[in-house]
């Protein structure tokens, strides 16, 4: 076995999920405080002192990254994190973390709000619970999942009077109230049964165009200045909205307006492509981030004056990781949208910024003429990257989004991107939020136009696919976005391009996701994997080989390489291992510092995985 030889950290980006503007308690500085995705060194609390474009960073002791941000009485922010369920206090004097309390059997706590019993409330995934955080003695009260089958209660709002407004989904949407001093959750008015979130202000409780009566919830006039009624539907702009501004949204125009003001104020017409707007300060300009940067928004802007947030990002593991036909190594982030390369001969890396509009993350990439191909969830998006070029993701030209099947209702491509013979993009899909489904995308790279097959194998999402000069190996899982797994069995199948139908299928019941590793062209064969465990099917004789022994190590990272010379490079907990595509054999090569995540072979054969946030190589045998 060959020396393993350590190449760098090189997947170091943000995703920042909420903020909040506060003020710092020393300085009397307004300061924008955001929370920082990390999986692997935990979520931070990145402030941004706005006036002298200063950072730092704190490491919070818990979560990996936190939807939910509020400043509370008593000098404090509540923290609610995933994937661990935790609210978390941190002390605005002290500047430290000061109370972690758990959320028992919960995930993700999403967003905050403060209750008239003076506790803070959030809703949780994947029990779709509300829970309460008593302030003063930190105790978590489970408040109960009066929607079920709902896996989530996705928001919380603050009402004129203290009572709780709850948006459950995504199997039966429903709204609730829940009272803090009956303890009880009640149904909403008629009006307000399609209502996610809205904010309290003034006595009143607004929610998109619509005012109700702060004491009884009867839908009212609007009470304030409203945009021109010829401009598009408008509707309140909740995220930055606070006790002294309101904002409003219509189309790309962005107004502000204060009690007593006989008008809306003008902020600004730019398109902001998906920033994240997250809060306001004293005066009413607006904050936001819009990937690795934050910017202001003052009234009459016309263009957005991006800074870098100046914190240095912790380094994070990577989701998957791919070497392109130059040797150089390229992967991204678990969520961030981004992605990065590293030169594994001089240890130089570089991370880019969002490669396109949406939130979510690159699920995985390929490479075709110099360029890069992307995948991308939450929008559906099949992005082109040229970095030969200049960088114009604002402009959409380089990267530049070249298809998008959200509106088709597919979002989620965990099945990657390959490239065909025929020079196209494949890739395959998971359905929206709510529903089961998938789809296999064929997308032009020059042009963008793509050509979808629509549950070609039941309504199930696709999770692996491949394709040689004359069909497409695809197959399926029994799980859903946001919905529990199905009870039926999931499936392989070779589906025809011409026809889109399925020309072979196989079933298989009881396990919950079959797994495609890639097509190699020497064998003829697809490499597959059910319930971890590996399998070969002959592209010639339409089925599946018994040349794998039944205890050759199981698979179980994420990404694995087929080199298209009669091996399959993948690995089993800490083990490298290689499988020998003609013969069916399995063999230790080496025997990483720790578990191993993914694997890529590069254009000369040098090995390269990732063990969390590190990478490394190896020369096979």
């Amino acid at each position: 076995m060959k020396k393993i030889v350590h190449i760098g950290q090189p997947c170091r980006t943000k995703n920042v999920l909420a903020g909040r503007v506060v003020v710092n308690r020393t300085t009397g500085h307004e300061e924008l405080v955001l929370t920082d995705t990390n999986e692997d060194a935990g979520v931070h609390l990145l402030f941004i002192d706005i006036e002298t474009n200063t950072g730092r960073a704190y490491k919070a002791p818990a979560g990996s990254g936190a939807w939910g941000l509020l400043e509370v009485p008593g000098d404090r922010l509540v923290v609610g994190t995933y994937y661990d369920g935790m609210f978390m206090v941190f002390d605005l004097r002290k500047m430290e973390f000061i109370k972690t309390a758990h959320f028992p059997g919960e995930e993700y706590i999403w967003n905050l709000a403060l209750g008239n019993d003076g506790r803070v409330y959030g809703g949780s995934y994947d029990g779709g619970k509300l829970g309460a955080l008593d302030l003063n003695t930190y105790e978590i009260d489970d408040c109960g999942a009066p929607a079920p089958p709902n896996l989530y209660l996705r928001h919380v709002s603050s009402l004129p009077d203290g009572r709780i407004l709850c948006y459950f989904f995504t199997e039966n949407p429903t709204t609730m109230i829940f009272d803090p001093q009956t303890r009880k959750f009640e149904p909403v008015p008629e009006h307000m049964m399609e209502v996610q979130s809205g904010i309290s202000w003034e006595g009143y409780f607004i929610t998109g165009s619509m005012a109700c009566d702060g004491r009884t919830l009867a839908k009212i006039d609007w009470p304030f200045p409203a945009p021109p009624g010829d401009k598009g539907e408008w509707s309140l702009f909740a995220s930055i909205s606070t006790d002294k501004w309101l904002f409003i949204k219509q189309e790309n125009t962005i107004y502000r307006y204060k009690q007593g003001d006989r008008e809306l104020t003008y902020m600004t017409s730019v398109d902001l492509r998906g920033s994240n707007m997250l809060g306001c300060t004293k005066d009413g300009s607006i904050l936001g981030v819009r990937g690795q940067d934050y910017f202001m928004i003052k009234p009459g802007t016309e263009t957005l004056d991006l800074n870098t947030i100046p914190v240095e990002s912790a380094p994070r593991p990577t989701l998957f990781l791919k070497a392109d036909p130059s040797g150089k190594l390229w992967g991204g982030p678990h969520f961030g949208q981004t992605i990065f390369w590293l030169d594994p001969k001089t240890g130089e890396y570089a991370n880019t910024s969002k490669v396109c509009d949406a939130g979510g993350e690159v699920c995985d990439v390929d490479f075709y003429k110099g360029r890069i191909f992307a995948v991308s969830y939450v929008d559906g998006d099949v992005v082109r990257y040229d970095p030969s070029k200049p960088w114009d993701q604002l402009g959409n030209k380089n990267p530049e989004t070249i298809a998008s099947i959200r509106s088709k209702g597919y979002i989620r491509p965990a099945a990657g991107v390959v490239i065909g013979p025929d020079g196209k993009l494949y890739s395959g899909w998971w359905a929206e939020y709510g529903e089961y489904g998938g789809a296999v995308s064929i997308t032009d790279p020059d042009t963008g136009e793509t050509e979808l097959i629509e549950d070609p194998l039941g309504k199930q999402c696709i999770a692996g696919i491949t394709t040689d000069e004359h069909y497409i190996y695809a197959s399926t899982t029994a799980s859903g976005n946001g919905l529990p797994d199905q009870k039926i069995p999931t499936r392989f199948g070779v589906i025809d391009p011409k026809t889109q139908k399925a020309v072979f299928e196989q079933q298989f019941p009881n396990i919950g996701t079959v797994a495609i590793h890639g097509y190699d062209p020497t064998t003829k064969q697809v490499v597959v994997s059910a319930t971890r465990h590996l399998m070969l099917f002959d592209v010639e004789k339409m089925s599946f080989s018994d040349k794998i022994a039944d205890n050759a190590p199981v698979i179980d990272c994420c990404s694995t390489s087929v080199p298209r010379n009669g091996r399959l490079h993948y690995s089993s907990n800490k083990k490298l291992l290689l499988l020998d595509l003609k013969t069916g054999k399995v063999t230790e090569i080496a025997e990483a510092p720790d578990t191993v995540t993914n694997v890529t072979t590069g254009p000369d054969g040098t090995i390269y995985f990732s063990c969390g946030v590190d990478i490394y190589a190896f020369k096979a045998q």
